[in-house]
């Protein structure tokens, strides 16, 4: 018996269905995202969900085409950011997809257990878009609960006030919490935060000195180091909490980095040493 596949339903499901996907990934590792690289990488999906009007082809090289289309779908999303980065994000991606696609088969085995068509690793309901969407919006719903339930959520507020001493001079500047900033000195394991060098000039010790490190750091565009040190004190001030932590490092940005002058490590939040 043939099935008949609508190419619009095709599309409008298949670009939803990723939308709230990639959406659920985001907020469950608290990445940092724009919702117009979430359409793009969408849209994305949404074209190579055509893969299942093609003859079938042998189910390694479908796995190897899925997998490939899985890790553009992830660098369109959220960028590269470093090999372990993609990784790890499209892991996640695979296992939210597994959660999803597993629930879609249990509701329609109890409903309507028919008009199914997988090809090519492309899987195909017969049923309402609609519905369809409802539960891809059900399944975000749920993810985010797990991740709220677990932790793995960014902080409720993005910005904060931090104040780095360093021999006997202070310098305070605004801070924008940043859950994409994993940095840390290769050698003690600290975390970075990263200042814009015309805030933090003036505490900036010469290359010779002790406290001097180079930070390597990988972004969308490429890879570099920064010149870093350790300060003697850097204080936090968010929301209610004040922070005082020495195991820090302050790498310095030689470029502006927007509206905000430093980039805070998450991980300095949850310590006070």
């Amino acid at each position: 018996m043939k099935q008949t596949v609508y190419i619009d339903v095709l599309m409008a499901v298949n670009f939803f269905l990723n939308y709230f996907l990639l959406l659920a990934c985001a907020k469950f590792l608290s990445l940092t995202f724009k919702r117009s690289r979430l359409a793009i990488a969408s849209a994305v999906g949404a074209v190579f969900s055509f893969c299942v009007l093609l003859p079938e082809y042998p189910a390694a090289l479908s796995l190897t085409i899925k997998f490939l289309m899985s890790v553009i779908i992830v660098l369109c999303a959220f960028g590269f950011g470093g090999i372990k980065r993609t990784i790890r994000n499209t892991l996640a991606f695979y296992v939210i997809s597994f959660a999803f696609a597993g629930a879609m088969i249990a509701v329609w085995y109890f409903l309507a257990p028919q008009g199914l068509i997988i090809r090519n690793s492309i899987v195909y309901f017969n049923i309402s878009p609609i519905l369809l969407i409802v539960l891809a919006a059900g399944c975000y719903v749920v993810l985010t609960l797990i991740g709220r339930i677990t932790g793995r959520r960014a902080p409720k507020e993005l910005f904060c006030r931090i104040t780095v001493q360093y021999h006997g001079i202070s310098c305070g500047c605004n801070a924008r919490v940043d859950t994409g900033n994993s940095l840390r000195e290769p050698f003690s394991n600290y975390p970075v935060v990263v200042i814009e060098q015309s805030t933090i000039q003036r505490l900036i010790p010469p290359e010779g000195d002790l406290n001097f490190r180079l930070v390597p750091f990988e972004v969308v565009g490429g890879s570099g180091v920064l010149k870093a040190f350790r300060p003697d004190r850097l204080t936090i001030h968010y929301n209610d909490r004040i922070i005082q932590v020495s195991n820090v490092y302050i790498a310095v940005s030689p470029t502006r980095l927007g509206s905000y002058e430093a980039l805070l490590n998450p991980d300095l939040l949850q310590t006070s040493g």
